[in-house]
């Protein structure tokens, strides 16, 4: 098993997270009340916590694919 799967699962983790950000950026011409505020300070504390997540899967499929290689080695 290598980390393909989990490098596809996250960009289209990552890509959706931006885009996430950028449609609430956009929709800040719209709203200008407090509400907006919180939504926007929601959407920057999912934003951290994502890039997180990535680092950690990135690790991940690092450990995955040097496993898959001594798996592969002859002795």
């Amino acid at each position: 098993m290598h980390s393909n799967q989990i490098r596809t699962d996250l960009d289209r983790f990552q890509t959706m997270v931006k885009k996430l950000g950028s449609d609430v950026g956009q929709a800040s011409v719209l709203w200008e009340d407090e509400k907006y505020a919180e939504l926007s300070a929601a959407i920057r504390v999912i934003a951290d916590m994502s890039k997180n997540l990535i680092v950690a899967g990135d690790r991940c499929c690092a450990s995955v694919d040097k496993f898959a290689q001594i798996s592969e080695e002859q002795y």
